[in-house]
This record gives structure tokens, C-alpha cells and sequence, in this order.
């Protein structure tokens, strides 16, 4: 593990801590990457991160350069000085270490190298990649080709700190890691070298196959993990919820608590004694709008407390300059719209008085502003001169 984020993670059973009782939850998000990997920090902070997966580079493209040392400092510099304590890298969608082509297997190898290289350069201590796909092949072919390219690239960049961290996916068309034999064999044939890890991600797991929504669901699933894998290996967890049903073998996330795993599921992750010591990042729709929302909710479940409830608010008249699009805000369950009113005060200031004009609608009907509110209603604010 990297000395920038070893302090602040810990083993199975011994998470850093607050306090003797309260332990810390590393929870965060993957950044969009318009500011660049600095700017995929601050956003991270900006919305309450305390873990960031990022991409190096544009996860479409086979070529490109090296990072700028001087990129790499600061990166360095601003992750210590906005305290996040966990980082990781994705690689290229393009990757594919299991291809029966040899010209896209090699490029593949030469690919992921470069993305150790640079996850290297900035100290973050894994790189997830999905496992491959065996195409026109066999999936046991492909298995063994994968092995293979593992092998040949710790081996070719033996004396690196970062490592692998294979995802569990969805099994959608002819791609491999769906079962979670695919990844013990993985590391069976890597010789259980400490380099590979795993990142497990909700969503692809449950389309998969592995029904995770109660209690008992949950257990079996993660008590094979530990058994087939082991927790030690797992390094990250993509927490998404998905939008379609068990065993459909398609990769569609959702919002937390809003797909069909549900709100309990992510309870249950964030508390599970066995998983207090692994990263947890949502890569879930909307991220720019959205990821401080769902990670809210994340955070709110690890407290032990509730979620909250979501509207979509809508403002029109000359309100709409500064509240152009439908938006979601979250509130506490029992709210009223008045306490909605104040959570949008917080989020658009300019917009102070709006509620001594306007009348509050919710699901296309007038209502008082002690009107309780439930989780999925429609709010509009309408002022006198928009014909309200």
C-alpha cells in the first residue's frame, strides 16, 4: 500500500477509528473527469468524499502520455492537503486481457501497463479493470488467456506498489468475472500473489446472479466471497443500484436505493462488519448533479441514519433563470414544503423571497406549505405573473 494512503486504511477488523467506538467509512464516488485528476479531488471534497476513483486518462483511447511529473506532485500535494484518505484509478473500457485477437491482446497488455504506471506515478495503490471478454473463444480459453496476461504484466512491472483489482460484472454478452469462481481461479493462477485484489460491484453482481436484497441473500453472498476469495482480497466496492431485475445479465446503474436492490441492501453494505475496511464508490447516473445526492444517502445509512426522501423541483417565471431544470432535492422523511424551501435556499441563495410570491404545486396540484411530502413527488413553484 502507498505511504499517502496507508494511514488512514486499515485490515479487516482493525479500521481506523474516530473513536474507540465510532470507525471511519471510507465512502466516496467516481469523479467526473472535466478538471483533470487534481479537479477530480477537489469536486470529491466539495461533495463530502472521502475516497475518489478516478480515470488516468480518456478510458477510450489506447495512447497516451505518461503524467507530467508535475501533475503528479500536485496531485500528490492535494490529496494530503484536502485529507482524502483513499484513492484508486479505473482503466480503459478498450482493455480487454482475455482477447483472442493477438493484435488487441497485445495492445491490451501494453495498455494496462501504462495504467499501472501512471496509478504508480500518483500513488494510488489499485487499478480496477474488468475481466475481459473471451469473445469468439471459449470462455475457458479465455480464462486461461487471462491468467496469462496477469502473470506476464506483475511480472513485467515487478517491484510496483499499485495492483490489479479485478471487478465482478454484470456477465453481459461474453464477459468474464461474473461468477466468483472466475476471480478465485484468477488468483489461484497469479500464485495468490498480493498484487491482485478485487472490486465488487453491486450492481453487476446482483444481474449477475447473486441476489443480495435481504438479510439472508446477503449473507450467503458475501459468506461465499470469503469463502471462495476472501476478504482480504477485496479492495473497492462499486455501490450502484441497478435498473434491471436479478440474473438479467445487463449493466444498467441506478441511484442508490431507487433501482431493484433497494434502499435496505446499501444499509446493510455500509454496515457490514466484514466489508469496514474496503472503500465504497458509487458510479451511479447523473454525476454531476446527482453523486453528492447519492452519496449523501450512503453516508446517511453508515450513521445509522435515514436517507431521506427525493423530489424533483421545478420553478417557473423568471425563477427559472436561476432553477433552469428540474432538480432533485433531498429532504428528511415527515418534511413539509416549507422545509423544502430551505433546503433549496441552501442550494441556490439567489432565490432568497421566492416563496412570498410563488405557490407550491405537488403532483400537478395547488397545496399549502405544510403539505407533507413523500419520496418521488413532483414539486413546481409558480409565480402569479406565469399565470398561477
Amino acid at each position: 500500500m502507498h505511504a499517502s494512503n496507508t494511514p488512514l486504511l486499515r485490515h479487516v477488523g482493525d479500521p481506523m477509528t474516530e473513536s474507540a467506538n465510532k470507525p471511519i467509512r471510507l465512502l466516496g464516488a467516481h469523479m467526473p473527469a472535466a478538471g483533470g485528476i487534481v479537479g477530480c479531488l477537489t469536486g470529491g471534497k466539495a461533495i463530502g468524499c472521502t475516497a475518489v476513483q478516478i480515470f488516468t486518462s480518456s478510458p477510450r483511447q489506447w495512447q497516451h502520455k505518461p503524467i507530467d511529473p508535475e501533475v503528479a506532485e500536485t496531485f500528490k500535494r492535494t490529496q494530503r492537503e484536502l485529507e482524502i484518505p483513499f484513492t484508486i484509478a479505473h482503466d480503459s473500457y478498450l482493455i480487454n486481457l482475455a482477447a483472442p485477437n493477438r493484435e488487441i491482446l497485445e495492445k491490451s497488455r501494453e495498455a494496462f501497463r501504462a495504467e499501472l504506471e501512471r496509478a504508480e506515478t500518483l500513488d494510488i495503490p489499485w487499478v480496477v479493470t474488468h475481466m475481459g471478454a473471451s469473445m469468439e473463444s471459449a470462455e475457458e480459453d479465455a480464462l486461461g488467456l487471462l491468467c496469462e496476461s496477469m502473470s506476464k504484466i506483475l511480472q513485467e512491472t515487478e517491484g510496483m506498489k499499485v495492483g490489479i483489482a479485478l471487478e465482478t460484472t454484470a456477465g453481459q454478452g461474453t464477459s468474464l468475472g461474473y461468477r466468483f469462481e472466475h476471480i478465485a481461479r484468477m488468483v489461484e493462477g497469479c500464485l495468490g500473489h498480493t498484487r491482485v485484489g478485487v472490486c465488487l460491484d453491486t450492481c453487476h453482481v446482483f444481474v449477475a446472479g447473486y441476489d443480495i436484497r435481504t438479510e439472508e441473500t446477503f449473507n450467503q453472498t458475501f459468506d461465499s466471497f470469503g469463502s471462495l476469495i476472501g476478504f482480504d482480497r477485496l479492495k473497492a466496492i462499486h455501490a450502484n443500484d441497478t435498473k434491471k431485475p436479478l440474473g438479467s445479465k445487463v449493466d444498467r446503474h441506478d441511484h442508490i436505493g431507487d433501482g431493484e436492490l433497494g434502499m435496505e441492501t446499501f444499509r446493510r453494505l455500509v454496515n457490514d462488519r466484514r466489508l469496514a475496511h474496503v472503500p465504497i464508490l458509487i458510479e451511479t447516473p447523473e454525476a454531476e448533479t446527482m453523486h453528492a445526492v447519492n452519496l449523501a444517502r450512503l453516508q446517511k445509512l453508515a450513521a445509522g441514519e435515514s436517507p431521506g426522501i427525493r423530489i424533483k423541483v421545478r420553478f417557473f417565471g423568471h425563477f427559472s433563470d436561476f432553477w433552469p431544470n428540474e432538480t432533485i432535492v433531498e429532504i428528511p422523511p415527515g418534511a413539509t414544503v416549507s422545509d423544502m424551501v430551505a433546503a433549496i435556499l441552501q442550494m441556490e441563495p439567489k432565490l432568497k423571497g421566492f416563496e412570498a410570491i410563488c405557490r407550491a404545486a405537488v403532483n400537478e396540484e395547488y397545496v399549502p406549505f405544510n403539505q407533507l411530502l413523500n419520496s418521488g413527488d413532483t414539486a413546481a413553484f409558480i409565480p402569479p405573473m406565469s399565470g398561477g
